[in-house]
């Protein structure tokens, strides 16, 4: 798998209107927080560059997971660098405490490796 985008390379490379994709529970209203290999003992915020991209992450998490099964949970629009900001300022914000961007790429091997 690649490696997630770093703070530096999400501030130089998107513009300040820049849209990501996230999967946040419609009830709590909190953003699902995945573990990432990378990152052992985390619970990063995933960011995705596309509503197709989370939405297939998100698939492959419910096949697996039977507690998110039950909730409603879908991929919704924030501005990508107004919320890595925020959490890079202050990792107690929310229920995560760092956050990744999935190019993607990284998307669509994490799924061919899911579904071989």
């Amino acid at each position: 798998m690649t490696d997630p985008l770093s703070l530096e390379t999400i501030v130089a490379e998107f513009s300040d209107s820049a849209e990501a994709w996230v999967l946040q529970d419609t009830k709590s209203k909190k953003y699902v927080t995945i573990p990432h290999p990378n990152y052992p003992g985390r619970d990063p915020i995933h960011f995705f560059l596309s509503k197709n991209d989370a939405e297939q992450v998100l698939t492959e998490i419910l096949d697996v997971n039977e507690v998110l099964r039950g909730r409603d949970i879908f991929a919704v629009s924030v501005n990508l660098l107004k919320a890595v900001r925020s959490i890079a300022a202050d990792k107690t914000v929310g229920n995560a405490d760092g956050f990744v961007v999935h190019p993607p790429n990284e998307v669509f091997e994490f799924v061919r490796q899911q579904n071989p």
